[in-house]
């Protein structure tokens, strides 16, 4: 007689509950380690074994939120039957404001998460709105910082910005957060200290197409036109078409005296860019530095055309072109046009002075000059 052995089916289901719950367990403990990345890798190896259990989708999902991964969490919620009636983004701002975190396990993360998507979607007040709630809490994380920051930036905030970029500097020193305080220090005109932010930066093995843009701005500022070259153009070796790289490498090279250089940049740019105003007139201001003033007045005229806002700017240069070309009456008639719009503003005084010793008028020009300088009202 022959026994035929049968396997219990109890202990096998035991067993692959014993192994589900080791991965589940394991998930945890990654998660309280900080290792978001491993825990969602384990707990993804529990739900292949029970793919329609709610708790361990739920669990997945507050590790993707806490890793940013706004997809997934929207997804594993999805799965865990929490969203009937509302987007993923609706669900998780109800959930922020009445639950204390015991659906989403940390609230900060989801905050934060909130934040990312309305800076990505360019909503920035919106975003700056859960930064801040994020970080009321007491909670202070760099990443969080930076972001703020960022945004802030978006708004023209720089000061706010740069103090949230230097908390978040002595939280953590990354090159990534060196680069944005550096970008708002040159927007508030602190050039050195903006210099001193990129070269760390660099010091930490840090390059990007940002970094040589900004630090080449910050050395122009500072009259180190060399060493701006140098940075522009190996920004310009990385996008060779972009035309902020292009202007700005056109104007060391202008301060440098290469007009030629210059020009063939401007050149190159206004191809990509033919209706960018700013160019047209920059290129205008390096054709008269090699006296081609017929040529330079078409591109402040094709400026005029294109661009309405910095008409003034554009129009006191098509008047001193003018005088170059020894079209007096035009350009006298341009500087009235000006001062009848902003009496205030006493280049235009000046300028008109200067239009008048051209044209043979200085007797006339003095109380023009005495204007400009503020002599007389």
């Amino acid at each position: 007689m022959r026994w035929v052995l049968i396997r219990n089916p109890w202990t096998r289901a035991k067993n692959g509950i014993r192994r589900l719950n080791v991965w589940h367990r394991s998930s945890r403990m990654a998660r309280r380690l900080g290792a978001e990345r491993t825990a969602v890798r384990l707990l993804e190896r529990a739900l292949e074994a029970q793919p329609d259990r709610g708790d361990l989708h739920l669990d997945a999902a507050r590790y993707c939120l806490k890793m940013g991964q706004l997809e997934k969490a929207a997804w594993h919620c999805r799965r865990a039957n929490l969203l009937i009636d509302e987007n993923f983004i609706q669900w998780l701002e109800r959930v922020c404001r009445e639950d204390d975190g015991a659906v989403i396990g940390d609230r900060f993360a989801a905050l934060g998460a909130l934040g990312n998507w309305y800076f990505q979607t360019g909503d920035f007040e919106k975003a700056i709105e859960y930064y801040s709630r994020a970080l009321s809490g007491g909670r202070i994380d760099a990443t969080v910082l930076n972001n703020k920051g960022l945004c802030l930036l978006h708004l023209d905030r720089d000061q706010e910005a740069l103090s949230l970029f230097q908390q978040a500097l002595a939280q953590r020193t990354t090159p990534e957060i060196l680069v944005n305080t550096g970008l708002a220090l040159n927007r508030l005109r602190r050039y050195p200290e903006a210099l001193s932010c990129y070269e760390k930066a660099q010091r930490k093995n840090h390059s990007s197409l940002e970094l040589l843009i900004n630090k080449g701005y910050a050395l122009f500022h500072l009259k180190r036109y060399d060493e701006a070259v140098v940075c522009f153009e190996m920004a310009q070796a990385v996008t060779p078409q972009d035309t902020v790289v292009l202007n700005n490498l056109a104007a060391c090279y202008l301060k440098l005296g290469r007009f030629e250089a210059a020009a063939a940049c401007y050149r190159t740019a206004l191809e990509s860019a033919p209706h960018d105003a700013a160019l047209h007139n920059n290129y205008g201001l390096c054709l008269e530095r090699q006296r081609q003033y017929a040529e330079a007045l078409n591109h402040y005229e094709r400026a005029l055309e294109l661009d309405d806002k910095e008409r003034e700017t554009f129009l006191a240069n098509k008047a001193q072109c003018l005088v170059r070309l020894g079209r007096h009456e035009e350009a006298n008639a341009i500087c009235d046009r000006l001062l009848q719009e902003a009496p205030e503003n006493r280049l235009y005084w000046g300028l008109k002075a200067d239009v008048l010793v051209a044209a043979g008028a200085e007797d006339q020009a003095i109380d023009f000059y005495n204007r400009a300088l503020g002599l007389t009202g």
